[in-house]
Parts: C-alpha cells; structure tokens; sequence
C-alpha cells in the first residue's frame, strides 16, 4: 500500500469523499452508507484518519445511537462534521 504523509492511498480517498460530502450529520452513519460492506475495524480505522485529518468535529445529538456494521453492533453517540 503507497503511504503519503503517512495517509494511506484508500485514507486520502475517505478523506477526498468526506470534503465533498460536508456537512455530514452523522459521521458514522456516513461511513457506514459509503461502505456498507466494511468491517468494525476498517470502520474504526477509517474514523481515525478522519479524527487526524483535523475535521471540526461536533456533538449532533445527545442520544447515543446503535450502527449496524457488517455482523457487529456499535453504539456510539452521533457526530457532525462541518466545514471548518
């Protein structure tokens, strides 16, 4: 797998889609609509790189929320990310 500043080529992807996309309402739900096939942990990476990108990240709801990735459950509370 190429690295560029220590970004992954499919990181630089998610990162590319997730600048067209905002604002995203809901982080994880988004994730999960634009890789519906992904597992908890490619999930879970693909957040980290989101989370080191330096996105405005912000609470959306108070409510933690259940997502449905492949064969696992994660609740986790919804999160907006905006144009900085």
């Amino acid at each position: 797998m190429i690295e560029t500043n220590n970004t992954t080529v499919p990181g630089l992807y998610i990162i590319q889609k997730l600048r067209q996309s905002l604002p995203v309402n809901d982080l994880m739900a988004w994730l999960i609509e634009m890789h519906p096939d992904a597992e908890l942990k490619q999930i879970l990476s693909m957040l980290n790189i989101i989370y080191q990108e330096g996105f405005k990240i912000v609470p959306a709801d108070q409510e933690a929320k259940t997502y449905q990735i492949s064969d696992r459950q994660l609740t986790a509370y919804p999160q907006r990310v905006e144009v900085a």
